[in-house]
This record gives structure tokens, C-alpha cells and sequence, in this order.
């Protein structure tokens, strides 16, 4: 779960997480569930940054259950109403591709709702998991579908693609993207159309996301001073790192600091 930062309210959100089985971890960073016993009384926006994985949520509304697919490049403002129950998945990088079935393509930048905007082979066997859903508890309902994704992950994955691997590595700010290639026999131009086919974006784009989501994190740290957490998140100065961090989030890191940790001692 290298990426995923609980939304700043999630204490009011009735928010819970569920750690994916290790058989997973390589597609999945989390299940979750929010809402239907929230303190709050009216819907909360909150914003959501892209690290090149997706989501797949499961709107558990009065009438009929709605199931959602987003893959997003840019940071995205999305209102919870928090009367309706959620439950989701948080997909990793290349998921969507290798254990979905879908080119990111189709799905970039978009809220697509499945069965209407695309319809893949395996919402035959989801639906019914959803419509379980209605009959469970939260924890119960997110062991229900990380048994769904083990049995997909048998039907679908058939290859070992080096893709994850690499993913990882960036992530991890280990290597830059040359050298990642070279280690896995690939050239740069190769490694770009095998992360644009299975992945949606750039090697550059997950190097950004890389090192932004892990400031983020650093940014938590409150005595932590930004021009360590510039060093330490592979910027030369923290000048250019504020420059990055604002245009990533719309916030210089200063004040995503100190809104995100308001939101904490406020809960």
C-alpha cells in the first residue's frame, strides 16, 4: 500500500480497510468500505491523487447497487455522500491490464460505470458478489470480495509480465527508468510502450507519482523540514520540489502539511 493515505476525514466516513491476502499484493494495495454510519450530515469533498493504479467501487445505493471503475492521471476532487455505503477495491499499476482485462486506455481520466460505459467479462460473476453485499457487515463484505479477486486472479493472469517489477523499483526510487530497462533486457522505448499498454502512462508519469506520493507522506512528519523531505524524495533543492508539489496538487507543500494535519487533530 505505498501510495494509499487514508482521506482526511475518514474517521467521519466510518472508514475501513482490509489488507489484500499475500496472493494479491502484487495487483491489489487494499479493500475498503465507507459510509452508511457517518457523523456527518452533509456530502465531504475530498482529493484524490493518481499513482497509476485504479479503483473499482461498489455504490450500495437504496434502489439498485452501481459499480464504478476510475482510473485517473490527474488529482480529482470527489464528493463522498456519506449516507450511501461504499465498498471498493484499490487496484496497483498494471492491474487493470493483467487481472481486469482492459486497456487503461479505455478508461483514462473517467468515472466509468460498469455494465452501462463498458461491460467486461468478469461482471458476470461480480454481481452477485454485490448484490451479497447488501447482507454483510463491512468485514464480511470485503472478504467476500478479495475471495471474488483470488478466483479472478486464477481465471485471468496466465504470464508473468516484468511490468510490477518495475513499478516497484520506481516506486522505491531505486533506479531511473533506463536502467530499469536495461535490467530486464528492454530498451527505454520498449519499456515506454510496455508501461503505455499495461499501465496507461509514461515512465516519466510513475517516476512523478513516485516521488509526489511519497512527500505526501513525508509531509505528515510535522518537525520534518521540506528541504530534507526535497532530498529524500529525489529533488535537487526544495525550490524544485515545491514547484512539482504545487503543480501535482494545486497546494505548495506547506500548506498540504498543514491541512492535512488539521484534519487529523481534528478527528
Amino acid at each position: 500500500m505505498a501510495h494509499f493515505i487514508l482521506p482526511g476525514n475518514a474517521v467521519h466516513l466510518n472508514f475501513q480497510q482490509r489488507l489484500p491476502n499475500t496472493n494479491l499484493r502484487t495487483w491489489v494495495q487494499c479493500l475498503w468500505s465507507m459510509g452508511g454510519q457517518s457523523t456527518l450530515a452533509h456530502p465531504i469533498v475530498e482529493k484524490l491523487y493518481p499513482d497509476a493504479g485504479a479503483s473499482l467501487t461498489i455504490h450500495l445505493g437504496s434502489s439498485r447497487p452501481i459499480v464504478t471503475l476510475c482510473f485517473n492521471r490527474h488529482m480529482l476532487l470527489e464528493t463522498f455522500d456519506t449516507s450511501t455505503p461504499r465498498m471498493g477495491i484499490r487496484f496497483k499499476p498494471t492491474s487493470m491490464y493483467s487481472l481486469l482485462g482492459l486497456a487503461p486506455e479505455q478508461c483514462i481520466d473517467a468515472h466509468l460505470c460498469l455494465g452501462d460505459d463498458i461491460n467486461p467479462s468478469w461482471m458476470d460473476s461480480l454481481m452477485p458478489v454485490v448484490e451479497r453485499l447488501y447482507q454483510l457487515d463491512a468485514p464480511k463484505g470485503l472478504a467476500l470480495l478479495e475471495t471474488w479477486l483470488l478466483g479472478l486472479l486464477k481465471s485471468r493472469l496466465t504470464s508473468k509480465s516484468p511490468v510490477p517489477g518495475i513499478i516497484q523499483a520506481i516506486n522505491q526510487l531505486q533506479l531511473p527508468p533506463e536502467q530499469l530497462a536495461a535490467n530486464v533486457g528492454l530498451t527505454r522505448r520498449t519499456l515506454e510502450r510496455r508501461l503505455k499498454r499495461e499501465v496507461g502512462v509514461s515512465p516519466g508519469a510513475l517516476v512523478t507519482y513516485a516521488r509526489l506520493n511519497r512527500a505526501r507522506r513525508c509531509l505528515l512528519e510535522a518537525d520534518r523540514p521540506l528541504s530534507e523531505i526535497a532530498l529524500h524524495c529525489g529533488y535537487y533543492d526544495q525550490p524544485h520540489f515545491t514547484h512539482a508539489f504545487q503543480s501535482f496538487t494545486n497546494e505548495t507543500p506547506a500548506s498540504y502539511r498543514q491541512r492535512k494535519l488539521s484534519q487529523i487533530y481534528k478527528a
